[in-house]
This record gives structure tokens, C-alpha cells and sequence, in this order.
């Protein structure tokens, strides 16, 4: 699927959006500059949106490694990048997999966990720099199986 400008990028993530709940794990693969953060500051915003929550400012969180963010109704997105992080235990440490169930979970460059996870969406995001173009692609395991896009 190409993502030929920011609206598509948003609308991919409003679609998105509608089928994510507590302990969903949303995994986000790409080079640097692919567009995994963009994609992640459209659905933050879309899922506030959808709960009725005054949008935040949605921050990178590559230097904090966790963002989190408030959806009300007993539900926060838990926004994680670690690209710094070099080895699963680094995960462990942080107590990802104790809270993991209290959040929607999206995770950027998740290799580190991804053997870990029972059920999760995947999308990849490529960028061919010399078309400036951006395209994705989507695959799951568990109930995100045969997930597609229906806009």
C-alpha cells in the first residue's frame, strides 16, 4: 500500500485506530525516516479523538524510550522506540511485559520482542528515498492474522 502524502499516512492511521484496545501490540518496522512516527503521532491523535480526549502534543519517544498518553475510560496508549536498546533484557527492565496489558501498545523497531508476543499488527514502512515515496506493508499474528484495510 503506498502512502503517497501525509493524509494517506493519517487516514491509514485513523483506519487503524478503530480496531485497537487495551493490550493490543502494534509493531512498527522501517529505516529511520520511514515515517514510523509520523504514523504514530496520526494514531495517538485519532484514538484521542475517538475518545473524546483533547489531543496532546505526540512526542518521539526515542530519547525516553516511553511516551504515554491518556484515552480516558481507563484506557492509555503506551508509545515505546528502542532503537537504543540492545538486548531483550533491556525490555524486561523497564517492566514492558507487567503493563504491556494496560495499554495499547506501539512499539517502534520492536525486533527485540517481536519472538515474544502471542498475538500483535505489524507494519512495515518503506521509504525509497529517490521517488520520495512511502509505502507499507501489513501482516499479523494471533487475531491480527488476516487483519486488512477496508477504508
Amino acid at each position: 500500500m503506498e502512502l503517497n502524502s501525509l493524509d494517506s499516512t493519517r487516514k491509514l492511521a485513523e483506519i487503524i485506530s478503530k480496531n485497537l484496545k487495551n493490550n493490543d501490540f502494534l509493531l512498527l518496522k522501517g529505516t529511520l525516516g520511514s515515517g514510523k512516527t509520523t504514523f504514530s503521532k496520526f494514531l495517538v491523535r485519532a484514538l484521542q479523538k475517538k475518545n473524546k480526549i483533547k489531543p496532546e502534543e505526540v512526542l518521539s519517544p526515542t530519547f525516553n524510550i516511553v511516551q504515554y498518553y491518556d484515552l480516558g475510560k481507563n484506557s492509555k496508549v503506551a508509545h515505546y522506540d528502542f532503537y537504543r536498546l540492545k538486548q531483550k533484557s533491556d525490555v524486561n527492565y523497564l517492566g514492558f511485559f507487567d503493563t504491556a496489558k494496560n495499554f495499547i501498545n506501539i512499539i517502534e523497531w520492536p525486533e527485540l520482542i517481536i519472538d515474544s508476543l502471542p498475538e500483535y499488527l505489524q507494519i512495515s514502512f518503506i521509504y525509497n528515498v529517490g521517488k520520495d515515496l512511502r509505502s507499507v506493508k501489513i501482516n499479523g499474528k494471533g487475531k491480527w492474522f488476516n487483519f486488512s484495510i477496508n477504508e
